[in-house]
C-alpha cells in the first residue's frame, strides 16, 4: 500500500494545498477504481467523493471561517442587485 507523503511546506505556504492534493492523488485514484470495480459508475463515484469531501469539510470545527465564507456569499449576492 502506498504511503501518503507528509507535508514539506509550512502551513502558510500558498502551494501547500497543491502539495496535499498530489500526496493524496494515488490513494484517491485507487479508491475511485475500487468503487468502479465494485459496480458503481464513474459519475456515481465522483459525486459520492465530492459529497463526502464536502460533508467532511462542513463537519470540521471552522465556525468563524464558515461564517466569513457565508457572509462573503451574501455580500456578493447583494452587489449584483
Amino acid at each position: 500500500m502506498p504511503k501518503i507523503a507528509p507535508p514539506k511546506l509550512p502551513v502558510c505556504h500558498p502551494d501547500r494545498g497543491s502539495q496535499c492534493q498530489k500526496a493524496l492523488e494515488t490513494e484517491f485514484q485507487l479508491l475511485a477504481c475500487r468503487a468502479e470495480a465494485a459496480g458503481w459508475s464513474p459519475e456515481e463515484v465522483a459525486a459520492a467523493l465530492i459529497d463526502l469531501a464536502d460533508n467532511h469539510f462542513l463537519s470540521m470545527d471552522s465556525g468563524e471561517e464558515m461564517f466569513e465564507l457565508g457572509a462573503g456569499v451574501v455580500l456578493i449576492a447583494r452587489k449584483r442587485q
